[in-house]
């Protein structure tokens, strides 16, 4: 059995002439982890702990943040854009990568992490940070959704709580890394 994955998922429903007899269910034994699995798997890892990072990491640096651009009121945007744009873009990045496929969609999710990461540490008012926290926090709503689609189309089903166990683990070590760092 070998490992491919199509740049463009489709779920086959099962039809009313099927028997169980024609449906095959991968054995774990057939599942080999190379080392593009490997790169691929800790790739998504860093992603993940980047986004995770970045969700907590700000939250000690509030009260100087906004001090230095004079936000007043408005300091509760920073936090509040990043995880409001995240969570509104899981459903849409699910489907452009059914649509685009795994690898552009993540790559995109990954530079509008980077984009909004610039911007933030180059904003010079509260708004400028609080929109370029939202830029932000579309990508990483982009790469948490990828990480996990990636990590399904990669692994059987058999290992996969293992695998998601794992991505899970990451993220919680990133979010509770991120307030002293």
């Amino acid at each position: 059995m070998s490992l491919k994955i199509s740049s463009k998922a489709a779920v086959q429903p099962a039809t009313a002439s099927q028997t169980d007899s024609d449906v095959t269910i991968p054995s774990s034994s057939g599942f080999r982890k190379g080392s593009a699995f490997w790169l691929t798997f800790i790739a998504v890892l860093v992603c993940t702990f980047v986004s995770a990072l970045d969700l907590t990491a700000v939250s000690v640096a509030l009260p100087t943040i906004t001090q230095s651009l004079h936000g007043g009121g408005k300091f509760v945007w920073i936090g509040s854009a990043y995880g409001l744009s995240s969570a509104a873009i899981l459903p849409l990045s699910g489907r452009l990568a059914d649509a685009f496929g795994r690898r552009p969609v993540m790559l995109a999710s990954v530079g509008l992490f980077l984009l909004g990461s610039a911007l933030s540490g180059a904003s010079q008012n509260m708004n400028m940070l609080i929109a370029a926290r939202t830029v932000q926090g579309i990508g990483s709503g982009g790469i948490l959704n990828l990480s996990e689609i990636i990590v399904s189309d990669l692994v059987p089903l058999s290992e996969r709580g293992m695998f998601m166990g794992i991505i899970s683990s990451v993220w919680a070590i990133a979010s509770g890394v991120g307030p002293p760092i």
